[in-house]
């Protein structure tokens, strides 16, 4: 895995960086570290910074760095577009603070427009030990799925995948009764419906990339639902996905991406849908 760790010097910017060396000191191939300065009169800020991050990647291959100099999330998404990068990884919030934040993120900027993967960090772990995979149905689902698979895998760490049920499916309850929608994902897969065969294929994909996983399924509300898992248990790196659609849909659900990037506390990993969904729209 090739990864791009991205810094502005701030606090926020190096405890990204510190969490990725974490994946990057797993990974065979060297990982890029990206500093970007948008003020001139901070370029000692940041070479610092740029050298505590070659030291916490002691042991890794030797990282390649690079400075851009202009707004975070332009620079940012040239480097990731020039590059030959499987991930990106940077900081919630940059110098700018809580003000930038609320006016739209780098972060979420970065998330809504790569094509790339992209881990949003909130803080340092001293290892990932426990990863969240939100699944959708469909081809965007298992992107996630798949995505998240590749980290734990790199970095040995067990999955718990998870299906929000925020509708009834007609075709569910014309075989079973409403009783089962509050089923486990054990029951679901039994049974033999969509969502239980989309979990099934969720974790014989982790099964084949040598993850130890296993499907939980909630009933309710998108966003309250993964929030509640999230926040509720020690995970570690929660992984969602975007989803591509048209219209008012469209807006929708990057409603709800844009709301799980804000209010969860954990780091979160954008992934994003297949190559062949994206030429489709």
């Amino acid at each position: 895995m090739r990864i791009l760790l991205c810094t502005d010097g701030s606090e926020h910017g190096q405890a990204a960086l510190r969490f990725g060396s974490l994946i990057a000191r797993a990974s065979s191939r060297p990982a890029t570290i990206l500093g970007v300065l948008e003020d001139p009169n901070e370029r000692a800020l940041l070479d610092r910074a740029l050298a505590q991050g070659q030291e916490w990647l002691a042991g890794a291959p030797a990282p390649e760095l690079k400075v851009r100099k202009g707004h975070p999330a332009e620079e940012i998404l040239k480097e990731a577009e020039a590059g030959s990068y499987d991930l990106v990884v940077l900081g919630a919030r940059g110098r700018r603070g809580i003000t930038r934040f609320l006016m739209g993120s780098t972060a979420e900027r970065i998330a809504r427009h790569s094509e790339l993967p992209v881990l949003i960090v909130r803080g340092w772990l001293p290892k990932i030990e426990k990863v969240l995979i939100c699944t959708a149905a469909g081809k965007p689902g298992l992107a996630a799925v798949e995505t998240g698979g590749k980290l734990a895998s790199l970095v040995g760490a067990e999955v718990t995948v998870l299906h929000v049920m925020s509708q009834v499916p007609a075709t569910y309850l014309s075989t079973r009764g409403l009783e089962d929608l509050e089923g486990r994902a054990d029951e679901l897969m039994a049974h033999g419906s969509r969502e239980g065969l989309h979990l099934k294929q969720a974790l014989a994909l982790l099964g084949d990339m040598g993850v130890k996983a296993r499907a939980r399924v909630r009933h309710g509300l998108v966003v309250d639902e993964i929030m509640d898992e999230a926040c509720g248990q020690p995970y570690d790196v929660v992984v969602i996905g975007t989803h591509i659609a048209a219209g008012w849909m469209r807006f929708l659900l990057e409603d709800v991406t844009r709301q799980l990037i804000t209010c969860i506390d954990r780091a979160i990993l954008v992934a994003k849908a297949p190559a062949d969904a994206r030429e489709s729209h």
